[in-house]
């Protein structure tokens, strides 16, 4: 698999993004663009290139009217990271180094796009030394590659993203939520209720080792990557089953959570790949 550095990610929201700054999202505003916003008379956008004939011919008054176009525009994209304990989970992938691969193409995607990036972390508080407030910087991706290298999961829960929220752009922006998940079902519903004003997309973090890789009946330790509490369990058939039903009961309800915040989860089950993600926002516009 190719590293997601060198890969994009083709985002694409649904809203007309309220940014002065050309980019390449629909916008509220006129400019130099590709679509007519309106016709209006020739004095209020004194261009005759753009003569629209056929409103021209219509006008009773005899005046001339021109296109006015829209101008497409840039947009805020965040990356709202889960950095708990559960986190730095290490089974057939490393969690963490599944966040960094997506963090860093979201990142380097936003920069072609001409959007500002921003990225936040939290477990039970903040994580200032991982906060990047939202810029267009050429550097971003690499700046957070440095940054998760070093750092190591901790905390037993990501109450801390709902400290994050006041910190985030004011206007729409578009944000990733990356996380396990791992989390109580009213956490979940009230950091969506928090981010309800931006437009969300949960990206899910799953590994095979977790349920779908257990296999082996016998004695086996399990441990709580949260609280760091372990237990000796005896592995058999209908255990591992329940296992696994648990899991999918979570799962359903991650996603009725989202349908009732109008979004829809993005689960990453192997190795990351962005060309996953553009497909995720492809289909979502379809």
């Amino acid at each position: 698999m190719t590293d997601a550095s060198g890969i994009f990610v083709e985002y694409r929201v649904r809203w007309k993004t309220t940014s002065l700054r050309p980019g390449a999202f629909r916008g509220l505003y006129a400019g130099a663009g590709d679509r007519t916003r309106a016709s209006v008379p020739l004095h209020e956008n004194a261009d005759p290139r753009r003569i629209d004939v056929r409103a021209t011919l219509r006008d009773p008054l005899g005046r001339i009217w021109v296109r006015e176009l829209e101008q497409n525009s840039a947009l805020k994209v965040i990356v709202l990271a889960d950095v708990s304990a559960s986190m730095g989970y290490v089974g057939h992938y490393d969690k963490l180094d599944q966040l960094r691969r997506i963090a860093v193409a979201i990142a380097r995607s936003a920069f072609r796009n001409g959007d500002a990036f921003g990225f936040y972390a939290a477990s039970v508080a903040p994580h200032d030394a991982l906060a990047m407030p939202a810029r267009i910087d050429r550097g971003a991706g690499d700046w957070i590659a440095r940054k998760l290298a070093h750092f190591t999961p901790s905390g037993d829960n990501a109450c801390g993203l709902l400290q994050v929220i006041p910190r985030m752009p004011h206007r729409r922006a578009l944000v990733f939520l990356v996380s396990d998940f791992h989390w109580p079902e009213r956490d979940i519903a009230e950091i969506m209720r928090g981010l309800a004003h931006h437009a969300v997309v949960p990206v899910v973090l799953r590994d095979p080792a977790e349920a779908d890789a257990i296999h082996r009946r016998g004695i086996a330790v399990l441990r709580d990557l949260e609280t760091g509490a372990q237990r000796f369990v005896w592995l058999r058939r209908t255990s591992i089953a329940a296992l696994r039903r648990g899991r999918d009961a979570r799962d359903e309800a991650l996603r009725r959570i989202c349908r009732a915040a109008g979004c829809s989860p993005f689960f990453v089950r192997e190795r990351f790949d962005p060309a996953l993600l553009s497909r995720y926002f492809m289909e979502a516009a379809a």
